[in-house]
Parts: C-alpha cells; sequence; structure tokens
C-alpha cells in the first residue's frame, strides 16, 4: 500500500509535445580536494556514491580550477572567462562587465532554471547575483553564518523538480558542507577518529600555525597591551604608530622597507605568536578547534564532510531516478576549489596555487549518453560551461573561452589560475608547472614571497611541489613564462582585472568576516 500510494503521489514527469530536450544539473562541492575521493584514488575517505557516478560516467582525473576562492571560481565555471577577463578576483569584488553566464543562456533557450545554494555569499545578494539573470528560482540561506545542509539544499531542490519537470531544466546546486568549520552531522561526525582530541598527551597541533583571519582580532590591542614596553620599542625605533606596528606584527609583508630583517623579523614573529596564542578563535567558524591538541582530529572530521555530501549526491542522483528524469539528465559534479590540509604551512584554507588548492574533481554522469572513460589530460574549470551546453544541444555563446570536453581536437590548451587579488598566476602543462608571483605577501612564516618569485615544479616527479628547479630547468621555465606572458598579453591585463574594484560596503565586509575571508 505504501508503494502504490508514493507512486501516486509521483508527479508526471513525462516530458509535454516537443520539450524532449536534454536537462542539466551542475553541482559544485565547496572546498573538495580531488584526492579525498576514491575514484580519485583516496583509500581510506568512504565516497561509495561518487565513485559510482564516476564508474557509470566520464571522469576527468586532473581538472584546475582557475581560482582558488569560491566567487571568482562560481563566476569561471558558469560564464567559462577567467579571473582576469571577468574582473573578480576576490570574493568582495564587483562585477563590473557583462557576462554571459549558463542560467542565461539555458533560460533565453526555453529552459526553466534554478540555484540552489548552500551559502549566502554565492546567493543574489552576492557577487554572482548580477551574473545569473534569467534565473525562476536562487535560493539561499539568510544567514550568512548559518549555511544550509546539503540535505537542506536536496529537499529545495527536489521539491522545485517536481514541478518543473515536464519542461526542459538547468538547475545548479551549490553544496558548502566541507568548507571549514569541519563538523559534519550525524554518523559522520567522528567516523574517522576515535580518540579524545583534547588529551594532553596530544602534541601534533602544536605544530600548527593558524592564519590571524581564524582569531577574534577584536582582542588584539588588549593583548599587545600585554607587551607594551615591546611594541613602544618598535615604534621608537621604526617611526610608525601602534596601529602600523600591529599591522606589520600580523602581516610582514613590508618588512624590507624597515632595514635588517634578520633583527627585526624574530622579534616580530614572537610577538606574532604570543599575540595569536593568546586570541580566541572565531565563533562560528573555528571556535570547534578550541583545545583540540590532536591534528588527526581536524582532519578526520574534514573527511567525514566529504562522505557525508557523497550521501547527498547520490541522494539527489536517486531523486531523478525516482522522478524518472535520470536518461534525459546530464549531472555534472566539481568542486570551486580544494583545501589545504597542512601542505606548505597552511592549514584548513585554500590560499595560493598549490595542487590541493586548485586539484578538483569533475564527473559528467549520462547513462545511455557518455560511455565510461577516465580522461588523464589536463582540463578547466572553464571548460565546464561550453561542455554542458554542446550536450545540451546549443551552442556558447562567442566569449567563452573553454572547449566542450568530448570534442576537443588537437592539444590542450594550458591551464593557467590566478590567485586572488593578483598575487600570483600559475600555468601548468602537462607534468610542468610554474608559478608566479606579482605581488609580494605574507601567509605565515612557512608561506610568503617577494614580487618576482618564480618557482617550476615538476608534478611527474614532485607531486607535493616541494622541490623548486627553475634553477636546475631554465628552458622548461623560460617556455612557459612566454607562454603565460602571451596569455597575459592576450587580455590587456598584467595577470590582474583591468577596473579596480569600488570599496567593500560595510555590510558586505561583516559577511565576509563572518566567514575568515577578511579581518
Amino acid at each position: 500500500m505504501i508503494v502504490l500510494a508514493a507512486a501516486a503521489c509521483r508527479p508526471d514527469c513525462a516530458p509535454r509535445a516537443g520539450q524532449a530536450r536534454t536537462n542539466v544539473v551542475l553541482v559544485t562541492i565547496d572546498t573538495l580536494r580531488a584526492d579525498h575521493l576514491g575514484c580519485y584514488g583516496n583509500r581510506t575517505v568512504r565516497t561509495p556514491e561518487l565513485d559510482r557516478l564516476a564508474a557509470e560516467g566520464a571522469l576527468f582525473e586532473r581538472c584546475y580550477s582557475q581560482a582558488h576562492l569560491t566567487v571568482p571560481s562560481h563566476l569561471t565555471i558558469l560564464t567559462s572567462l577567467p579571473p582576469a577577463e571577468h574582473g573578480v578576483l576576490d570574493n568582495g569584488w564587483t562585477l563590473r562587465r557583462h557576462v554571459d553566464a549558463l542560467p542565461g543562456v539555458f533560460a533565453h533557450a526555453g529552459y526553466r532554471t534554478a540555484a540552489f545554494v548552500g551559502a549566502k555569499h554565492v546567493g543574489p545578494e552576492g557577487p554572482l547575483g548580477p551574473a545569473l539573470t534569467g534565473l525562476e528560482v536562487y535560493k539561499a540561506p539568510w544567514n550568512i553564518a548559518v549555511p544550509y545542509r546539503a540535505e537542506e539544499t536536496n529537499r529545495n531542490v527536489l521539491r522545485w523538480l517536481r514541478g518543473a519537470c515536464r519542461d526542459p531544466f538547468f538547475v545548479w546546486i551549490h553544496y558548502w558542507d566541507p568548507h571549514m568549520p569541519y563538523t559534519p552531522p550525524g554518523r559522520f561526525d567522528r567516523a574517522y577518529y576515535r580518540d579524545d582530541p583534547y588529551d594532553p598527551r596530544h602534541t601534533s597541533m602544536a605544530g600548527v600555525t593558524l592564519n590571524w583571519f581564524f582569531y577574534e582580532v577584536a582582542g588584539v590591542r588588549r593583548r599587545l597591551g600585554e607587551r607594551a614596553s615591546e611594541v613602544h620599542a618598535l615604534k621608537q625605533e621604526l617611526g610608525l604608530s601602534s596601529r602600523q606596528v600591529r599591522a606589520l606584527i600580523l602581516d610582514p609583508v613590508d618588512l624590507g622597507r624597515y632595514g635588517d630583517g634578520e633583527t627585526l623579523g624574530p622579534r616580530l614573529r614572537r610577538l606574532r605568536s604570543f599575540l595569536l596564542h593568546g586570541l580566541p578563535l572565531k565563533r562560528n567558524l573555528a571556535d570547534w578547534l578550541t583545545g583540540v591538541r590532536d591534528l588527526r582530529f581536524p582532519l578526520a572530521q574534514y573527511a567525514g564532510e566529504v562522505s557525508y555530501v557523497d550521501r547527498e549526491v547520490g541522494r539527489l542522483r536517486d531523486g531523478l531516478r525516482d522522478l524518472g528524469l535520470a536518461d534525459r539528465t546530464v549531472l555534472v559534479i566539481t568542486a570551486d576549489h580544494g583545501e589545504s590540509l597542512g601542505e606548505h604551512g597552511i592549514y584548513f584554507d585554500h590560499f595560493g596555487l598549490h595542487e590541493p588548492n586548485l586539484h578538483v574533481p569533475l564527473v559528467v554522469w549520462a547513462p545511455g549518453r557518455i560511455p565510461p572513460r577516465r580522461y588523464p589530460e589536463p582540463v578547466r574549470s572553464l571548460d565546464i560551461a561550453p561542455t554542458v551546453l554542446r550536450l545540451a544541444g546549443l551552442a556558447p555563446p562567442a566569449a567563452m573561452e573553454g572547449r566542450d570536453l568530448f570534442d576537443a581536437d588537437g592539444k590542450a590548451p594550458p591551464v593557467v589560475s590566478e590567485a586572488m587579488r593578483g598575487l600570483q598566476i600559475m600555468i601548468l602543462s602537462d607534468r610542468w608547472k610554474l608559478i608566479r608571483s606579482l605581488q609580494s605577501f605574507y601567509y605565515n612564516d612557512a608561506f610568503s614571497r617577494q614580487t618576482g618569485t618564480t618557482e617550476l615544479y615538476d608534478l611527474g616527479a614532485d607531486p607535493g611541489e616541494a622541490d623548486n628547479v627553475v634553477a636546475s630547468h631554465a628552458e622548461v621555465a623560460a617556455a612557459l613564462g612566454d607562454g603565460l606572458d602571451a596569455w597575459v598579453a592576450a587580455r590587456h591585463a598584467d595577470g590582474v582585472a583591468v577596473a579596480r574594484p569600488a570599496p567593500i560596503p560595510r555590510e558586505r565586509l561583516e559577511q565576509l568576516r563572518a566567514l575568515g575571508y577578511v579581518e
């Protein structure tokens, strides 16, 4: 009787006359490293649903994001434009030019279009809003500090599909869950950890340096007041105000302007360590780490978030099947960027252009139309939009730079990725990767660069990017550098948006602070 009742409640999703067209569901999973999925070789984290989709569809082994930040990367995925073209190189920057994005292109072709996103800052009030025209529904959380869980997003998606399923549709789904804080729900909490993370016998977190944005920086002045004599001495020696000294302690990128860094650097490091070890971790973002002494715990909790979102991807696929939509729907699964879990001294963040931050999954599932296959060549996130448009029988707008991954002839173009605010730019061709620093920056003592620094990595021999071989492979670096110069010249910008952004509104700044994106 229950089965009969369920069947009676199922909507009629048979296509209307003349409307049997290919549907597209684009899923972006925030902060998902490719190497945390079984289909990408992980032997610890359980991801049976994504593994099954990958086995039944196309898996691109080396997909790269064009940015390591959420908003710029999503804008690239949806428009097939690199950040240097769409001009948004940070989460708070504003789009200042017209772009053709997937929702508008599909809407113009007669599709019903919707977006269901798990985080407010990728919703209609954020920088992506003006780009995503033509949406029938654009649903996001109202509170930036309380994102939707993937299961809530799925409920919203499937509710909408029940009323839209007879017409061709495009829907963008964004799951936030793997993003920090790593607090997986239900049985996924502690799924990979059975110890006591607060046990004083654990010491592995002692070697972890968190960036300043993890902390409640409102207490900086009070905390440094306990070292008033040292701060006063720096003010006198350097001719700086108290505020300038505080800024230099947190971000010593301009250290070279003040003389001997060999002497000054250690003094600033001692003050920074004293400062950060005395500040509380930021509420709703990092306070789940308060008192944690075992590094295995946050790493395991990230794995739990990945397994949780994997389950919800499976439930989404099952929902498409239950509605009778699977045989005429293309399901695309990717991520906006990855996450650093200690690589290069970066913990629980995605700063910089290293592999953990840029190598993302890409799976295209369309049973009966896309045969199972693994693609080993490097591809780009900006190839996703033209690929799904072609699969739906639509021509990509001329401005889209990507290529159809299932109809790609000749040599693949190089992969170019850009860092926030144009700090760095990267070019990758097969096994070689070159990173150029365009501006000096300081993230922590383990990861800082000076303007003009060039790094070259042989990813085949050194996948962890531990050995900069620019000196011993000068000819490779020169060739990649020439290619990068040509790429930049074609955009009439030095890897940075031509027009600098307007100041970020105060309300927007507060929202970004809540996510740890700005101080």
